[in-house]
């Protein structure tokens, strides 16, 4: 009995070795270069560009600012021989309490940026990841990889759709 299930078990393995592996279709592989995407996309650029016109917005209401507190250190250095003791030490308290709101106020704005920056960081990551999709199930690709962060030594001819991705991207609105 021994010998007959050990012969069974032998001539199912050879059968199922000969097979050939129904799972084993050809893959296709695409690979796109995120950062080449992040540098010529022109929807990144106009991203780039839309935060880069809000922090010189912001630029400007600091150096403003600056500019006061400035203005306010130098009159009371001019004028220290002429006003009074009590005079000054009100001046150096409006000036105490300008540079706190001054740091507040870089602190908020740098914040804000940061929170532009993240949203429209996480917009463009969504937006390329629909066209990565789009160009994929176009394309019959099994799988797509970032081509920096794919962790792999070598592929052989893989389908590179970045060039693809930057003009379906740059389309979408």
């Amino acid at each position: 009995m021994g010998k007959i299930s050990f012969l069974f078990a032998l001539v199912i393995l050879f059968v199922f070795s000969t097979v050939p592996d129904i799972n084993a279709q050809t893959q296709k592989i695409g690979v796109f270069d995120m950062q080449r995407v992040m540098r010529e996309s022109r929807k990144i650029q106009s991203y780039r560009a839309s935060l880069e016109q809000e922090m010189n917005a912001k630029r400007i209401l600091l150096k403003q600012k600056q500019d006061g507190v400035n203005a306010l250190e130098e009159k009371l250095k001019k004028d220290r021989d002429r006003i009074s003791q009590e005079e000054a030490i009100r001046q150096q308290e409006r000036i105490a309490n300008e540079l706190k709101e001054l740091k507040r106020l870089r602190e908020d704005i740098d914040l804000e940026i940061s929170k532009i920056d993240r949203e429209l960081t996480l917009k463009a990551f969504k937006e390329i990841n629909d066209v990565v999709r789009s160009i994929a199930e176009r394309e019959g690709l099994s799988i797509v990889f970032e081509r920096s962060l794919a962790g792999v030594a070598y592929l052989a001819e893989p389908l590179d759709i970045t060039e693809k991705m930057i003009k379906a991207y740059d389309g979408t609105k």
